[in-house]
């Protein structure tokens, strides 16, 4: 479905490298975006952003500035050729949109299944996952900080890689978002001593590692918000 969309044009006027841009969405709100650049004989895909992430959330912002989302789309897959009406009984579909510089393409991706009302599974494929709760991991941060000042804060977002291993122990945690800083020092040992206990990475293979991505960010209350990817 070709929706046509002025509004972008701008945009890709500021970045002719790009090519065309796929959005997915978790329900009908953004959580990811793939960017593909120009190439030949075709587009490369070049970056990809979970938004439902603070720490890419920031890094798309702070790269692009304003971005000219598309507004939420409430299209529907109700009739199919070859199978008719569409029900939540025979049919699983998602939707995403390509955007290109003149016009939103929307897709429908379905499947369908006979017999039972489950769709089929393949194997198991989690990412790994925080064993705590994240809402008091943050409020422990929150306290913890208060006893660092004073300490200058030279970034209010940082972002900090680690690896989940088989056991669920996470180790090798570095920064790579910020400067590096006492603060943003201080804020790698209260993970690695807090944020010990993870559910870890699960495919067809078994257990396996994975990293995992911390953000930190400090508000203009002094309140923190902890993300996990």
């Amino acid at each position: 479905m070709n929706v046509y969309n002025p509004s972008a044009k701008q945009f890709f006027d500021r970045y002719k490298n790009i090519d065309h841009i796929v959005i997915f969405y978790d329900k009908r709100d953004i959580a990811t975006i793939e960017i593909f650049f120009r190439g030949k004989p075709q587009p490369t895909f070049g970056e990809r952003y979970t938004l439902t992430f603070d720490g890419d959330l920031y890094l798309f912002r702070k790269k692009y500035g304003k971005f000219p989302f598309p507004n939420p789309t409430t299209a529907k897959l109700t009739n199919f050729q070859g199978i008719g009406k569409i029900t939540d009984v025979n049919v699983i579909y998602n939707l995403t949109t390509t955007m290109q510089r003149d016009s939103l393409v929307h897709h429908f991706n379905f499947y369908t299944f006979e017999g039972n009302t489950e769709p089929l599974l393949g194997p198991a494929d989690y990412r790994p996952t925080f064993k705590g709760d994240i809402l008091k991991l943050t409020k422990k941060l929150e306290q913890d900080f208060k006893n660092w000042k004073p300490i200058a804060i030279t970034d209010s977002m940082i972002i900090i890689t680690g690896l989940v291993e088989k056991n669920g122990t996470i180790g090798k945690l570095k920064l790579i978002e910020g400067k590096p800083s006492v603060y943003s020092n201080k804020v790698l040992e209260f993970m690695s001593r807090e944020a010990t206990s993870w559910l870890p990475r699960v495919d067809g293979g078994g257990k396996r590692p994975w990293n995992v991505r911390i953000s930190v960010r400090v508000n203009k209350d002094n309140s923190m918000k902890v993300s996990i990817l």
